[in-house]
């Protein structure tokens, strides 16, 4: 059965121990053994240095071998630690494997990990479907209104649009910057220009109206600040209303003949 740390250090523990122990016992044995006092001054003297050197060495491996140990045995752990701080929270750990290699002392460490790891997958799961639920709902709700919506990050990237926009202006899509793409005269003299304000501002900016000849109305735009969890601004959301296309009248029914 492999030692354990604590074990490995208990023994050199001990070693240290009985090396006092027995040069203690010598030392008296032979006080009180003596004939000759330089004999015994002499004798005395190389026990002392033999037990002194053996301390000395159990000592020096004491102190190397503590560092090196402990270095070996976070490795693992450091490893696993540094694979969570970047996200990686599917971490397969290998207890059969730890526990041939790893001291039992820093087996409760891996086993508290593992643990955590199954409580932070659960939760991300579980955060993941609550975003795409929220995501979809909002998508959904966006779609049925009769407004047209734009959304742009801080640099000008078209991150989401509803099918309002995309049935009346083709040329705006996904994934388009507005602010560095040319666009037909009715999309750059008002939403491009309307959505460049905003940006430079960063701030809302008051509604505004032009003329759409396609639509033969004029067509409102508004603006809203998207900011984050410490206020600063990280997109905007555009708002384009009277987008809708008007019922015809139904005609009138011929009078009947009285």
């Amino acid at each position: 059965m492999k030692s354990s740390f604590t074990g490995k250090i208990r023994i050199i523990i001990i070693f240290l121990f009985l090396i006092a122990l027995v040069q203690g016992m010598i030392i008296i044995q032979l006080v009180n053994n003596f004939n000759d006092i330089q004999t015994l001054k002499q004798d005395i003297l190389n026990t002392v240095y033999i037990t002194i050197f053996l301390q000395f060495v159990l000592s020096i491996i004491l102190i190397f071998y503590l560092p090196v140990f402990l270095r070996n045995a976070f490795a693992e752990i450091n490893n696993i630690l540094k694979d969570i701080s970047q996200g990686m929270y599917n971490i397969e750990l290998d207890i059969n494997t730890f526990d041939r290699n790893l001291d039992k002392e820093f087996m409760t460490v891996v086993l508290e990990i593992k643990k955590m790891l199954r409580s932070i997958a659960a939760f991300d799961k579980l955060k993941k479907e609550k975003i795409i639920e929220h995501h979809n709902r909002i998508l959904a709700i966006l779609n049925l209104t009769e407004n047209g919506f734009i959304i742009i990050d801080n640099n000008g990237n078209i991150v989401y649009i509803n099918d309002k926009v995309t049935d009346n202006f083709s040329a705006l899509s996904e994934k388009t910057n507005i602010a560095e793409t040319n666009f037909p005269p009715e999309i750059e003299n008002n939403i491009k220009k309307y959505t460049l304000n905003i940006l430079k501002a960063k701030t809302k900016q008051d509604s505004q109206q032009f003329f759409m000849p396609s639509l033969k109305r004029h067509i409102g735009m508004n603006s809203g600040i998207v900011r984050g969890i410490e206020g600063e601004m990280c997109g905007a959301v555009i708002s384009i209303s009277n987008l809708e296309k008007k019922k015809q009248d139904k005609p009138r029914e011929k009078e009947q003949d009285n």
